[in-house]
């Protein structure tokens, strides 16, 4: 990681996400690893973007050099300049064939329309893409080729949808089931396809970028040490049971993260029921959860796979009653060994105290602000 960026001293961030990524005991709130992604680099919940953010890259430099200028000068958290090539999350579905919404510029981004996987003749032809002619690909490795050479930002990789959330782009959710259970050796086959794709794209994205590969210069808004190459979106894993994810998800995982030296799990909402199988993965550095307001979920969390094991990253998309909603997360937690937060503040959208999101206007510099006074004041009280 960067120590620095244009007149930025960025040594005691660096110093706060390493003691966070290896789980060590902190003795001052100062010491907590906070990260608050301001304004973000996605579209969605946020103000307009111009149409040529996904056309243009010397736009979305711009934007994001812009974006870390002005949060750098007013926030004083753990955030790390990173430039995010970012087309949405089906990026990898795109060039499995997959139909792509285009953005429009007023809080969306480009997405995934619909699947291409119909039949099981369709699951035994599914082949690997090219990352120069197929999907949004080219296009990604354009805006990476530009940053490279026309800015100082690190460069990230762009969204990281888990081979579990790309199956059930590219083959429906319906059948993803039904031949999880009908038919398990096409799944098989449609998830060891994709995760080498997956493979294959995160490393030409690194050649490109000029990193090795347990090393990036972002992953999803959060700056992590050399040995955390790689993550994966995995928001589907909430819903499938045990069984299920044991056999056709973890292996793959764990092809992965030996990969790139190690990585980390993102999902949304309570994955309770996946614990003892992301602790299965190999070289799983860190979860990186979203609790969406429910503390007790998250404090079980925290006891089975944190407290030195993983480190746990608090996510969520910023709550709107800042005040209210972090003591009672923190109120659960026993132990804050490798726990950080990485908190999205959107510009129109909050979530309450339940996870339900709503449609706020909010100064997302105030609303920083807050939530870093609030955290280490909850974090005071733990130690």
């Amino acid at each position: 990681m960067i120590t620095s960026w244009r007149d930025f001293d960025l040594s005691k961030r660096v110093k706060n996400i390493i003691k966070a990524f290896n789980r060590e005991k902190i003795i001052s709130p100062e010491e907590f690893c906070i990260i608050v992604n301001t304004p973000c680099y996605f579209g969605f919940g946020n103000n307009k973007r111009p149409k040529e953010y996904w056309e243009d890259p010397e736009v979305m430099v711009k934007f994001q050099e812009d974006a870390f200028m002005s949060h750098l000068s007013q926030v004083d958290d753990d955030t790390m300049p990173y430039f995010m090539p970012w087309f949405g999350t089906g990026v990898l579905a795109s060039a499995f064939g997959c139909p792509v919404k285009e953005a429009t510029g007023v809080g969306d981004d480009p997405g995934v329309s619909g699947f291409v996987v119909k039949s099981l003749s369709d699951a035994a032809k599914l082949k690997a893409p090219d990352p120069y002619r197929d999907g949004q690909m080219p296009k990604v490795l354009e805006f990476i080729d530009y940053a490279k050479k026309n800015s100082d930002l690190p460069i990230g990789l762009t969204d990281m949808n888990s081979p579990l959330s790309t199956l059930m782009q590219v083959c429906g959710y319906e059948n993803a089931f039904i031949w999880m259970y009908d038919e398990p050796s096409a799944i098989h086959h449609l998830m060891a396809v994709i995760t080498e794709a997956f493979i294959n794209w995160v490393m030409v994205q690194k050649q490109h970028a000029g990193y090795d590969l347990d090393e990036t210069g972002g992953l999803q808004g959060i700056a992590s040490p050399k040995g955390v190459g790689v993550w994966v979106s995995d928001d589907d894993l909430i819903t499938m049971t045990p069984a299920l994810y044991s056999e056709f998800v973890v292996p793959y995982y764990g092809r992965i993260f030996r990969e790139f030296g190690g990585g980390h799990v993102h999902y949304c909402g309570n994955g309770s029921q996946q614990t003892e199988n992301l602790l299965k993965i190999d070289n799983i550095r860190a979860i990186n959860n979203s609790p969406m307001g429910n503390s007790e979920v998250f404090a079980q969390l925290v006891k089975k796979a944190g407290c030195g094991r993983l480190t746990i990253q608090i996510q969520d998309a910023a709550p709107w009653e800042i005040e209210a909603y972090y003591p009672a997360l923190f109120e659960a937690v026993d132990d804050i060994r490798g726990l950080m937060l990485a908190t999205f503040i959107e510009d129109n959208l909050g979530m309450d105290n339940k996870g339900n999101t709503m449609t706020v206007n909010r100064d997302a510099i105030a609303d920083a602000k807050r939530v870093i006074k609030t955290v280490r004041e909850c974090v005071a009280r733990k130690l």
